[in-house]
């Protein structure tokens, strides 16, 4: 792919489908992934990131996870709550957020209107790990810990960094 234009469409883009936040996810969280996808290896055909937008409607979050690998986050719409690590921020439209290698962090939709942001990766990065249950009290115990909700969405399949999925 040399290049491709995302056409905004409503409360969506032109031809990307809306998804769950993941398979067996509770509903009230949409996923659209605008460009690229999860590739095994950087000589993979396609772009080398993945962008994604998620919208999280009132009251819903997104999971507690960690990984190796950094982000970005770009606030396209609405206020919310960033968990990261053991601090709290709270953010708006046009707001950006940088996640860290292996920072606990979840994004908590806050008022009565939708709250979505842009996500950006790489798109041969790691597989999102559990938070660990010292993590999580030494969260509950700071500022975020009253927007915390470790069982918001369900938790990552894996317990430890690994480099692929593994049944």
């Amino acid at each position: 792919m040399k290049h491709r234009v995302v056409t905004a469409e409503g409360t969506g883009w032109s031809g990307i489908p809306v998804e769950g936040y993941q398979p067996g996810a509770p509903p009230g969280v949409e996923r659209h992934t605008l460009v690229g996808g999860r590739k095994e290896s950087t000589e993979g055909a396609g772009p080398q990131n993945e962008v994604r937008y998620f919208r999280l409607f009132p009251g819903k979050v997104t999971r507690l996870e960690k990984h190796e690998h950094e982000h970005y986050v770009i606030v396209g719409e609405g206020e919310g709550y960033a968990i990261l690590g053991e601090d709290l921020h709270e953010i708006k439209t046009h707001d950006i957020v940088y996640v860290g290698a292996l920072v606990p962090h979840q994004f908590v939709a806050k008022g009565e209107r939708p709250f979505g942001f842009f996500c950006t990766v790489s798109a041969t990065r790691d597989y999102s790990q559990v938070v660990s249950p010292e993590e999580i009290e030494r969260i509950k115990k700071s500022p975020a810990g009253k927007y915390l909700q470790p069982d918001g969405m369900p938790r990552p399949r894996y317990e430890t960094s690994v480099a692929s999925p593994s049944a």
